[in-house]
């Protein structure tokens, strides 16, 4: 069996996040430069990482008048005062807290859901810890920090840029685990990022992100 099919029960993870479905990937208000359409290939929608992580915690109408619950606005401090650092990836360690932060996102319409990520380099800066939950390989999604995920900004932006790697994603929009076409990926989106109005990436290669989905 694939590896990215695998039902695991014990994992070694960096954290939790509350994303949204691939199909809900989107704002129609455009807000924080999300698009108003997921970002799909015909029937694959793209599920990596930048999948508006924490969205519908952040509720300004909420917020400004004063209608968020207490809890939500300590859990959102939290996640800002503790897990925020240079990865750009903002994860909690705590299965619970992560739950009742799905269940408040999900109070209008069934949108987010629960995934984890790991990586070496992600690791390095906000260590690993067992998870016990049952957990599906979704794949591999390449982010940069302070770039976003450049799946969902060059092959899903883009796709007839990348025809030669349309075909290597998986159901779910990504690499497969141990994919020998990442490195390849990210050589291609270097060279025709420029030329092509895309976000334009000159730093360091790091490691990419293998994402998980939890489920609730």
């Amino acid at each position: 069996m694939n590896k990215n099919l695998e039902v695991m029960t014990r994992n070694s993870i960096c954290g939790y996040f509350v994303l949204r479905k691939p199909i809900y990937n989107f704002d129609l208000k455009e807000r924080e430069f999300f698009r108003k359409e997921p970002p799909c290939i015909g029937c694959i929608c793209y599920s990596g990482i930048s999948r508006m992580p924490w969205f519908d915690l952040d509720d300004d109408e909420d917020y400004y008048s004063g209608t968020l619950p207490r809890e939500s606005i300590e859990l959102r401090n939290e996640i800002d005062e503790q897990y925020r650092d240079f990865s750009n990836i903002e994860l909690l360690r705590d299965l619970d807290k992560t739950k009742r932060i799905l269940a408040f996102s999900n109070r209008h319409q069934d949108r987010n859901e629960i995934c984890v990520a790991f990586s070496e380099t992600l690791a390095k800066q906000k260590g690993t810890f067992i998870s016990d939950s049952a957990i599906q390989w979704l794949g591999v999604d390449v982010f940069f920090s302070g770039y976003g995920s450049i799946l969902e900004q060059g092959i899903f932006a883009k796709p007839d840029l990348f025809p030669e790697f349309i075909i290597r994603l998986n159901m779910n929009g990504l690499f497969d685990l141990g994919s020998d076409f990442v490195s390849s990926y990210i050589d291609e989106y270097i060279e025709v990022s420029e030329a092509h109005n895309l976000e334009p990436y000159s730093g360091p290669i790091k490691t990419d992100n293998n994402l998980r989905w939890c489920p609730s």
